[in-house]
């Protein structure tokens, strides 16, 4: 494979800034895939996916979107201004087929028409769940439609996430040959769709959480492996540390790093074109959490503790919910200042970092001796471990 060729391929493989759009550049992921598989070939199930940023909940979504051959997949990306109207119109959109009809008389031809779904919905002033269930029955046992609902957490309009939630309990049944499937960014899906118990039944919860080590590892090999490249096992480990299990970031280093192999004619992703990774992906990482972080580490005098305290939280263990304590910092902070402060001393700093002067990094948990933190934006921490690195 020639040098242009494999940097055509390149951003087919390792692609951080978009999702991924090809089943066959997708790895990881296997197992919310095969939940949401068993909710499509299940008559009356749905499936909600949801998780934070950045953990590749839109890849899947695509990945569903291309992986089946016996349902008709349609996928649209709520938008802000969106309404239960306007997402159905943006869904019946997608969906057009034609239809033969018989003249009339002895020598008649069989006239071919092409229906357009979207007329159906736009003529209709005030759109409700029944007239989606008619619609949607008028197809047929024999077709099966799969709406995927992108970005969902746009939709803060309670009415229009009542009427999905309704749709969704009245198609299971109902019995109507079509799955819904709602995705967006959420720590539960009361939060995506509010609190309906009688969907329980029907909706199969999916959460996506970040990636482990393996699902990384299967990223990065496979994609070294399209490329004709090699890659250090030391390389590999630091990129796996540093991504937090962020596919983002996987896709971030891999990229920067194999490109500058491609560009030099090397074969082997060494700690030296890992550096270069991590320069260049500090530089088109998004410029909102550069700011949040020069505003955290901004200090009139020459202390770095803001740098300590932040690397600290972005190493420190962290619970199932991705937050931390106090305590936990105080351990890694002292550890990396060789220092001994206290909870008292470290916790005014830790409160300051929850507030815009200090950009936002932390968000607090609870209060009084029960206070954890977590990262507002859980692709801070591992931008932090970035530029610990650069």
């Amino acid at each position: 494979m020639d040098k242009k060729s494999k940097l055509v391929l390149l951003n087919q493989v390792f692609s951080p800034s978009t999702p991924i759009q090809e089943k066959d550049f997708f790895f990881g992921r296997m197992s919310q895939l095969e939940k949401i598989i068993e909710a499509i070939n299940e008559k009356g199930q749905h499936a909600i996916l949801y998780g934070e940023r950045g953990v590749g909940k839109t890849s899947l979504a695509n990945t569903m979107n291309k992986s089946f051959t016996n349902v008709f997949p349609v996928k649209v990306t709520c938008d802000r201004k969106d309404s239960f109207k306007s997402l159905w119109e943006s869904a019946f959109e997608k969906i057009q087929f034609s239809k033969t009809t018989s003249g009339i008389g002895f020598n008649a031809e069989k006239m071919t028409e092409i229906v357009d779904m979207e007329e159906h919905i736009t003529t209709i002033q005030n759109l409700k769940t029944n007239h989606i269930i008619t619609l949607l029955n008028s197809f047929g046992e024999d077709f099966k439609l799969m709406f995927i609902f992108d970005e969902f957490d746009n939709i803060n309009n309670e009415k229009t996430r009542a009427s999905f939630a309704d749709l969704i309990k009245s198609l299971s049944d109902n019995n109507i040959n079509t799955t819904i499937i709602l995705v967006g960014i959420a720590d539960n899906i009361e939060s995506l769709i509010g609190n309906h118990q009688s969907l329980e039944r029907c909706l199969k919860q999916v959460k996506l959480p970040r990636m482990g080590k393996e699902e990384c590892e299967e990223i990065i090999d496979n994609g070294i492996k399209k490329l004709g490249l090699k890659i250090d096992k030391i390389v590999r480990e630091k990129i796996i540390e540093f991504s937090s299990g962020f596919p983002h970031y996987v896709h971030l280093l891999c990229k920067y790093g194999c490109r500058e192999l491609i560009n030099n004619e090397r074969i082997t992703f060494s700690e030296a074109y890992l550096t270069i990774a991590i320069n260049k992906g500090i530089d088109n990482t998004s410029e909102q959490l550069r700011i949040s972080y020069r505003k955290a580490i901004l200090s009139s005098n020459s202390s770095e503790k803001w740098k300590f305290l932040l690397h600290a939280c972005a190493n420190c263990n962290l619970d199932e919910f991705n937050s931390f304590s106090i305590s936990d910092i105080v351990k890694k902070y002292n550890s990396l200042t060789k220092s001994n402060s206290k909870n008292n001393n470290l916790n005014y700093n830790l409160n300051k970092l929850a507030t815009e002067s200090r950009g936002e990094i932390l968000a607090k948990l609870g209060k009084g001796m029960s206070t954890r933190y977590t990262f507002k934006n859980p692709m801070m921490r591992a931008f932090i471990k970035l530029k610990m690195n650069s």
